[in-house]
C-alpha cells in the first residue's frame, strides 16, 4: 500500500511539473493570476487650448477613440456617427466575436460614462489595457499600439475626452466567453516610465509614430487601409477629414467594408495578443 501511494505521488508530481512547464511555455500564468497592472496615481492633466486641439486631432483622426466609442447608424451608407452621441459608446454589432464586446461611454456623464473616472484611470486604460474596474480590456482596444503614445499626447487625449458633452447612455457590460475572458489577461502591460514626445515634423520617425498609434500597427496595415476607405479619418494628415467624407467617396460600400474589416482585425489582433 505504501508503495502504491509513493508511486501515485510521484505520478502526480510529474504531471504537475509537465502542466507547469506547458502553461509557462504557452499561455503563461496571467490567465490564472490576473493581468499585470500598476497602481493608480492621483495625477491630473492640465487642460490647455493647445492640448484640446491636439487631443481632438488624435481622438478623431488618428487613434480612433471617437469612432469606436460612438454609436453608428450601421444601416446608412458609410455607417455615420449618430448626431449628439459623440463618445457615448455602443455594443459592437459584429458576428463572430467571443461574446458581447462593448465600447463604453467615455463622455463625462457621471452615471453612465467616465465622469467619475480619474485621469489616471483613463490614461491606464488607453495605454495599458486596464479598465477603470481593474479588468483586462479586450484587445480590440489597441492598447498594445497606444503604449508608445507620448505622455503629452496622452494628456491631450484625456483632456479632450473630458471636454465632450456628457451623454447619458446606459450600456450593458462586456461579457467575454470562456476561455478568451482569461486568455486576454496576458495582453496588458504597465507603462512605468516616461514616454517622451517627438517633434511634430516631417521626419520618418514622427511618421512612424503616427502610424503606430493609428489604432493599427504595420502588422494590421490591410485592416487600417480598409478602415481608412470606409470613413476612417486619414492616419497621417495634419488635419481631420471632413466629418462624412466617405458618404461622398464610398456611398454604398462603407458599411460592408467596415464590418468585414473590423471582423478580420479583431480576429488577427486577438490571435497575436492573447
Amino acid at each position: 500500500m505504501k508503495r502504491f501511494w509513493r508511486i501515485s505521488l510521484f505520478v502526480v508530481a510529474i504531471v504537475a511539473v509537465i502542466l507547469a512547464v506547458a502553461i509557462s511555455a504557452t499561455i503563461g500564468w496571467r490567465p490564472f493570476i490576473g493581468p499585470r497592472a500598476r497602481a493608480l496615481n492621483n495625477r491630473k492633466f492640465e487642460v490647455t487650448p493647445e492640448r484640446l486641439a491636439r487631443g481632438s486631432y488624435l481622438a478623431n483622426s488618428v487613434s480612433g477613440c471617437v469612432f469606436c466609442h460612438s454609436p453608428h447608424d450601421w444601416n446608412a451608407p458609410g455607417a455615420p456617427l449618430i448626431d449628439g452621441k459623440l463618445g457615448a459608446g455602443e455594443v459592437f454589432p459584429l458576428e463572430g466575436l467571443p461574446g458581447r464586446i462593448v465600447a463604453p461611454n467615455i463622455t463625462p456623464d457621471a452615471e453612465t460614462g467616465a465622469g467619475t473616472w480619474s485621469d489616471d484611470q483613463l490614461a491606464r486604460a488607453i495605454r495599458e489595457g486596464i479598465g477603470h474596474d481593474g479588468r483586462a480590456l479586450f484587445p480590440l482596444m489597441p492598447y498594445g499600439n497606444f503604449r508608445v503614445m507620448s505622455d503629452e499626447d496622452l494628456a491631450s487625449v484625456v483632456g479632450y475626452l473630458r471636454s465632450l458633452a456628457a451623454v447619458r447612455n446606459s450600456l450593458p457590460s462586456t461579457e467575454i466567453i470562456f476561455p478568451v475572458k482569461y486568455l486576454i489577461r496576458s495582453a496588458p502591460e504597465p507603462v512605468e516610465g516616461a514616454v517622451s514626445a517627438l517633434p511634430p515634423d516631417t521626419s520618418a520617425a514622427y511618421g512612424t509614430y503616427l502610424v503606430r498609434i493609428t489604432h493599427r500597427s504595420k502588422e494590421d496595415s490591410r485592416c487600417q487601409e480598409w478602415l481608412s476607405l470606409a470613413d476612417w479619418s486619414s492616419k497621417v494628415r495634419s488635419e481631420p477629414l471632413p466629418a462624412r467624407t466617405s458618404r461622398r467617396i464610398l456611398p454604398a460600400l462603407g458599411t460592408t467594408m467596415r464590418k468585414f474589416s473590423l471582423r478580420l482585425c479583431v480576429r488577427g489582433r486577438l490571435g497575436r495578443d492573447r
